[in-house]
């Protein structure tokens, strides 16, 4: 009993000894990076001293190094993205030469992070014709697709993926989007729909039904959708959908509502300014529409139309890009959960 008492004691000192070493190491690595960060710091500070004494402005630096951390933050996290999915599609291979289908798939995903997605699809395809059943690659491979504009290259795929799996959310989600583009509402309206019913808890899914309603004169129907989108997540795209349906049939103080609700939850969003500008100007608010001008040309320096004056609200204000970030959420959140795409009761 003693020797194991003792054998235990000798444990625990060793384990002890090993925390306090990484201890130590964990410490020694904070100062370094401390150390780097002050010297990096200062050297940003002499760096904007140095520009401000040659006369060159700065007064935008702050707001457009944000904007382009935002920015990289966001291509961090397609590139995070689309790693887990090569990791599904790896873990869903059923058949019989992994080594070469996992190449075709690592070469696929190189060619598309370096910007060339034409060529990444050869070898999407390649891989699909060998399993034609990983609904995950033939979800990637429309999504490719889909980037590239191909419309129906994607909906081909897409409609491969729900002849396996009709409740799929995701490539319902997606084909309704392709349709849209492509023209076909009535169809997209159905798939739109389908997806509501599928995940009645996506905004995404209400808020491009409702966009496209109201695009075919279903304004009633298209409002519920909408706020049901809100109540949701809040999205300063959708306000601003709701701003230009709201200024279209005559309702502009309501229109300037959610356009101010826009511009709140995105302080960067220098449409929605510019058409709350147009829209004060109507409403004889002319310092108030001055504000919003200058803020919108600010944002968006080199939009010819804001210094033109173009009336509000193009045809493109409840098109089916107006929602692309809140669409990019949905997917991100649908696949980064892990979601079968099966319906959710």
């Amino acid at each position: 009993m003693e020797e194991h008492v003792l054998e235990r004691i000798s444990a625990i000192e060793y384990s002890v000894n090993m925390l306090n070493k990484r201890v130590d190491a964990l410490v020694d690595t904070i100062e370094r990076v401390a150390a780097s960060n002050f010297i990096d710091h200062t050297m940003i500070e002499t760096l904007t001293d140095a520009l401000q004494q040659a006369g060159i402005d700065l007064s935008n630096l702050e707001k457009e190094w944000r904007k382009r951390l935002d920015s990289r933050i966001i291509e961090t996290q397609e590139v995070d993205r689309l790693a887990g999915r090569v990791g599904r599609i790896m873990d869903a291979y059923r058949g019989a030469d992994r080594s070469q289908f996992g190449q075709w798939i690592e070469r696929s995903h190189d060619l598309f992070l370096n910007g060339q997605p034409r060529e990444s699809v050869r070898f999407l395809k390649m891989a699909l014709d060998q399993d034609p059943a990983n609904i995950e690659l033939g979800l990637l491979l429309a999504e490719v697709y889909f980037h590239m504009k191909a419309y129906g290259s994607a909906l081909r795929c897409l409609s491969h993926v729900l002849s396996m799996s009709p409740d799929h959310f995701e490539a319902t989600f997606l084909s309704g989007l392709a349709q849209q583009h492509k023209g076909e509402l009535r169809s997209a309206q159905q798939q739109f729909e389908r997806a509501v019913g599928l995940k009645n808890d996506s905004p995404a899914a209400h808020a491009t039904l409702g966009t496209l309603l109201a695009n075919v004169g279903h304004k009633k129907k298209a409002l519920k959708h909408l706020a049901t989108a809100l109540k949701l997540k809040p999205s300063a795209s959708v306000h601003y959908v709701l701003g230009a349906i709201y200024y279209r049939s005559g309702e502009h103080k309501r229109a300037i509502q959610h356009l101010k609700q826009a511009t709140e939850l995105d302080p960067q969003y220098g449409e929605a300014f510019y058409q709350l500008g147009l829209l004060c100007l109507e409403m004889n608010w002319l310092r108030k529409a001055q504000q919003c001008f200058k803020t919108a040309q600010t944002l968006n320096p080199y939009e010819k139309r804001y210094r033109r004056r173009v009336p509000s609200f193009s045809g493109e204000a409840t098109g089916p890009d107006q929602l692309n970030r809140l669409i990019r959420e949905e997917i991100r959140l649908v696949q980064y959960g892990g979601s079968s795409g099966l319906k959710r009761k």
